[in-house]
């Protein structure tokens, strides 16, 4: 009746020995699948890790090509509006240079001739404000004969008070050599003051060419602005993701230590009771590795579930 006993507590020890050697034989088999499975995946990591880097790369490179034409869109913009001031005060100098000439014109206009010139050039500045040049090429024989209303009406005062014929005849000589001198000086002032205008038109045409294409620099930088911002969230997306690739690696890493922690106790057996119990300390210790190892050190942030579904993709 003992050895009977004895007998049964003999097979019940070596049933529970082979089903633990079974049950460890089938966790070393999972494991190594797992193994070459986490090492293929590793590769392909490792190869993505590598065109994040050659991405990187590239996009701090066109940031930095991004950074240089900033700069020298700035540049060209300080330039611009330099430019931009300088002829700003030479359009005011050749304004007060302009209004300048005028007031010297008509002095000397009343110097040459105080009876019908100042008159004449009134009129005619009138006129030019309102018409062209052209416009008043036809008004001239209207100008000569209110000058020669002008010297009748000088000539019938003098003659009133004239008391001889030699004063009289010396004051007609004199009052129809007026009105053409007045005429004259009339289309040389005129000529003078078409010439300034025509060049302030030219400087104001320059100043609103120069102001558009400050407008288009303007356009152009914000847009140059825009871009950088996208590229640069581009590259700050790509630098998370590499991060996140790294981190990763480093959680691959820890399954391959302990992994090759299992396929040393696989080669080198003992005692299947001692192995089993090997195992299960390795299987414990490395569990606590990778539970360390997916708590983010910046965010403080439990990446278990990621790695239980890459595990579980795996399988």
């Amino acid at each position: 009746m003992a050895s009977s006993n004895s007998q049964k507590e003999l097979l019940t020890l070596i049933r529970d020995v082979s089903t633990e050697k079974s049950q460890g034989e089938r966790r070393v088999v999972n494991l190594k699948r797992q193994i070459e499975e986490l090492q293929s995946e590793l590769d392909s990591m490792n190869v993505e890790l590598e065109d994040a880097k050659r991405l990187k790369e590239c996009t701090e490179q066109d940031l930095k090509g991004f950074e240089v034409e900033l700069a020298m869109n700035e540049s060209s913009i300080q330039t611009l509006e330099g430019r931009i001031s300088l002829l700003q005060g030479e359009v005011s100098t050749i304004g007060s240079e302009l209004e300048a000439l005028k007031i010297s014109y008509r002095n000397e206009v009343d110097l040459l001739c105080p009876f019908s010139i100042w008159n004449t050039m009134r009129i005619l500045v009138q006129l030019y404000e309102k018409t062209s040049l052209v416009s008043l090429v036809p008004s001239f024989p209207l100008l000569l004969k209110f000058q020669q209303s002008v010297a009748s009406a000088s000539y019938e005062t003098c003659s009133s008070k004239a008391g001889s014929q030699n004063e009289l005849s010396e004051n007609t000589a004199i009052l129809c050599i007026m009105p053409f001198i007045s005429l004259i000086c009339s289309i040389f002032i005129l000529i003078k003051v078409h010439a300034e205008n025509a060049k302030t038109r030219e400087v104001e045409e320059q100043k609103k060419h120069l102001e558009d294409e400050l407008a288009q620099i303007i356009s152009d930088t914000k847009k140059m602005e825009h871009e950088f911002l996208l590229e640069q969230n581009f590259h700050n997306q790509e630098q998370k993701e590499v991060d996140d690739l790294k981190h990763r690696i480093s959680l691959m890493e820890a399954v391959m230590e302990g992994s090759k922690e299992l396929q040393e106790l696989a080669i080198y057996p003992h005692s299947i009771s001692t192995q089993t119990t090997r195992v299960e300390d390795t299987y414990t210790s490395l569990c606590d590795k990778l539970q360390k190892k997916c708590i983010c050190p910046s965010c403080d942030c439990d990446n278990m579930e990621m790695l239980g579904g890459v595990l579980q993709k795996s399988s």
